[in-house]
């Protein structure tokens, strides 16, 4: 009841546009990921990425192609999963990354929240399945200062290598931010930042050289052009424009790809319906 509940209020702060078609890559087949939440591209090869499920599966990343197709399941070792919801990709000293956001909390039962980070594993060989076992690298623990809350979106920006986290079910959604440390062991605590003109947020993606970024929920894609030297949240500030969409059955997950050049989406399976990888020009 209150997820339409929530969709009828993001409803009610945008305009829907003419919906654009995007390009249908592939569809999802495989079992193990019927709830895929959130989407990074692969640093290594284009035309790959990384996904993951929510709650209900354990603390694994899949590395599917550009036809939706598994090819690669990662399991990180050491951490119990309880409700991931986003994926973020970045680097630091010539290394790639992935961070893993255990930030939902659909009953606002939990004040600590914990985001993931390992070295980006390199596929070798593309042309098989394979599972690999990866180690934790860092364990990073927050915590919202004013009230527990429930998100499901975030990313890391490449140019002051800030980590952005977007609530969901706020009747405005509310920007937090906090700066990646990977050599402290401190539990954060997060100021909210800004309020967006729309509610139940549920993926968002930063372009690798900073320039766009992206935030969607179940009804809309709002995207947002950087200006020289501003901030995060001072381009949140800005009245971002809205790219037409197809509205998925459960659509929780967008990415740039690696060269900036096109975004992707990718949804559940409510109900047991098809979920498409979908390619948009923006």
């Amino acid at each position: 009841m209150y997820r339409f509940f929530y969709l009828f209020l993001g409803l009610s702060f945008i305009t829907i546009g003419n919906a654009q078609e995007p390009l249908i890559l592939g569809k999802v087949t495989s079992s193990s990921i019927t709830e895929i939440s959130g989407i990074t591209p692969y640093s290594y090869r284009n035309g790959y990425f990384w996904v993951h499920n929510d709650s209900g599966d354990g603390a694994n990343i899949y590395l599917i192609d550009s036809l939706a197709s598994l090819k690669v399941t990662v399991d990180i070792e050491g951490v119990n999963a309880i409700d991931m919801e986003d994926i973020a990709r970045f680097s630091i000293g010539g290394k790639n990354y992935l961070l893993l956001a255990d930030i939902g909390n659909n009953l606002r039962n939990r004040e600590i929240l914990s985001l993931y980070v390992i070295e980006e594993p390199k596929i070798t060989d593309y042309n098989k399945s394979e599972n690999l076992k990866v180690p934790l690298y860092k364990e990073i623990k927050i915590q919202y200062a004013d009230r527990k809350r429930d998100a499901e979106a975030i990313l890391v920006d490449p140019v002051d290598q800030q980590l952005y986290i977007i609530s969901k079910r706020d009747f405005q959604s509310t920007v937090f931010n906090l700066k990646l440390d990977l050599g402290n062991d401190k539990i954060h605590t997060l100021e909210p930042k800004i309020e967006l003109p729309f509610t139940f947020t549920t993926a968002a993606d930063i372009s690798s050289d900073g320039k766009h970024i992206v935030v969607k929920n179940l009804s809309a894609i709002f995207l947002w052009e950087r200006e020289l030297n501003k901030t995060l949240v001072e381009t949140f500030g800005q009245k971002p424009k809205q790219i037409p969409y197809v509205i998925e059955p459960q659509g929780e997950a967008i990415c740039f790809d690696i060269y900036n050049r096109y975004l992707y989406t990718i949804s559940e399976r409510p109900f047991g319906l098809d979920s498409y990888l979908y390619k948009y020009v923006f």
